[in-house]
């Protein structure tokens, strides 16, 4: 057999595991109707009338006394989020409104978002609002995939795979919801991720690896700052992470210096833009209790919210898909399996910038709580700070830098995987659960739009129907019915998990040196 043969082989897999995550992201886009995810009727309109509104052609109406837009009659709150608070009805009324006929809507964007995502969606604004949703959604999917596969394909060995595991973990279940979504969270969690990978990676590369690493970064700190104001400022969280992992020379100046400058324009943008957050439960301060009563509120409320990061408690649309049970059982399984192998190989910086990432995490949502005087963290969604999460486990994961010979740090030590039988078996299993987590988190999305919420055993329930049996809503030009979806994108991702395992089982320990 010829040493080309097992890299011949690498390249195949690596091509199918892109082709199966691209299919099981798609099938992601397709699996919600327009305005399912929160806020998505404020989403459309400014996506139709991005601001200032008054210089993009838009109509300028009132409605209740107040300035509106007029948008479609599909995308007005009344028919776009029709089903939003209905959870016993699927998506059907959202189908008996018109794209022809205009409506007035005052759910648009008046400065509370930063310029860019919107301006960006207005590109594929069409005759058919569903179409333009569609195209959009596929868009930021192919952006998310195309931005972070580029990383990973130029990240050393090591790196390679503490991003692809962290990223996937981190994604599933309600990660991937939110990145192949039109939500400008979709932008914020692609984003934050490639702008922290992207950095790591290129303090231990060389050359045009190096060079492609920085661009991939700074793709992702402008789809940051032009998402959300949020995740705009997480580049400075992500800043100061990154300062305590990777140990400071005149090599990575570069690097640092592209790090303080979008650490600086995060915080600009985000002082010029209302951040959703930090208005949420103003008017619910808690009279009469002590500021170490509120502190303690908060703080008890905290694993609760830790875990919506899984989908508990709060899952996708607007909180009206439940993943209890099965589904954010499963992810924490993973999510706890993923966390305990990191720590075999903790060091102080990874340590220290994984505490800084927690510390966001937890900590934003307790001050918010003090400075209002109230329980901020029981009703606070996590979806805000799930941008950090795959942040938090990267931090975690990464291997530690490489000396070359002459004393550069390139390159990363070896990412391990176990290699005992018990450990090979226990790997395949949380694979094998990961796929089933994903395959169940999107059969539930489809079955509460195409058929109205569904009451489901716990904690452990897999029973399923036909989704192309008596389904209410479906996309009505869609080539294929829910349940091809759902078989498709469960394969795929299943495909894509597996090929990820037998490639990072495959790999070398160690990548050669990279030239200068």
């Amino acid at each position: 057999m010829s040493t080309s043969d097992p890299q011949r082989r690498t390249f195949i897999a690596a091509f199918v595991l892109v082709a199966a995550a691209i299919v099981a992201s798609l099938a992601w886009v397709i699996a919600s109707p327009v305005g399912s995810s929160p806020d998505e009727d404020f989403h459309v309109g400014s996506m139709w009338c991005p601001p200032p509104v008054d210089e993009t052609g838009c109509q300028i109406s009132t409605k209740d006394g107040e300035k509106a837009v007029m948008v479609p009659q599909s995308l007005a709150k009344e028919y776009v989020t029709c089903y939003a608070f209905d959870h016993n009805n699927s998506a059907l009324c959202a189908l008996n409104a018109s794209d022809e006929e205009l409506a007035p809507t005052l759910r648009w964007d008046d400065g509370n978002y930063p310029w860019g995502y919107y301006q960006f969606a207005h590109l594929f604004v069409q005759r058919s609002t569903s179409h333009a949703v569609l195209a959009l959604r596929t868009v930021n999917t192919l952006l998310a995939v195309g931005l972070i596969g580029a990383i990973i394909a130029l990240a050393d060995s090591g790196l390679k795979r503490a991003i692809s595991v962290a990223v996937t973990v981190a994604w599933l279940p309600m990660g991937f919801y939110f990145v192949a979504g039109m939500n400008p969270s979709s932008w914020a969690m692609t984003g934050t991720f490639a702008f922290t990978a992207g950095l790591l990676a290129a303090t231990r590369s060389v050359g045009p690896r190096r060079v492609g690493l920085i661009a991939c970064a700074v793709a992702g700190a402008v789809m940051a700052c032009t998402s959300r104001g949020d995740s705009a400022f997480f580049l400075f969280v992500i800043t100061v992470a990154l300062a305590f992992a990777v140990p400071m020379s005149k090599r990575v100046v570069p690097e640092a210096a592209l790090a303080c400058v979008a650490s600086v324009v995060g915080i600009w943008v985000m002082a010029r833009t209302n951040v959703a957050a930090s208005h949420l439960g103003s008017s619910n301060e808690m009279a009469g209790y002590s500021l170490s009563h509120i502190l303690w509120l908060n703080v008890s409320a905290l694993p609760t919210y830790l875990r919506g990061f899984v989908g508990h408690g709060l899952g996708p649309g607007w909180n009206d898909v439940s993943y209890r049970g099965t589904v954010s059982f499963g992810a924490s399984l993973v999510v706890l399996a993923v966390l305990c192998w990191s720590l075999r190989q903790l060091t102080w910086r990874k340590a220290l910038s994984a505490i800084t990432v927690f510390g966001a995490i937890t900590g934003v949502p307790v001050v918010i709580g003090l400075r209002g005087h109230f329980n901020n963290v029981h009703v606070y969604q996590p979806r805000y700070m799930l941008p950090l999460f795959a942040v938090f486990l990267l931090m975690l994961l990464a291997p530690s830098p490489t000396r070359a010979g002459d004393g550069r740090r390139v390159g990363s030590e070896a990412f391990r995987f176990p290699t005992s039988i018990a450990g090979r078996v226990g790997t395949d299993l949380v694979a094998t659960l990961w796929a089933l987590v994903n395959a169940r988190a999107l059969y539930l999305v489809i079955e509460r739009y195409a058929f109205g919420r569904t009451q489901h055993g716990y904690p452990i329930d897999l029973s399923t129907r036909n989704l192309s049996a008596g389904n209410e809503w479906w996309w009505p030009t869609a080539p294929i019915g829910p349940m091809a979806v759902w078989i498709l994108g469960s394969l795929a991702g299943a495909l894509a998990i597996g090929l990820a395992v037998f490639l990072w089982q495959r790999s070398p320990d160690k990548a050669p040196e990279p030239r200068r």
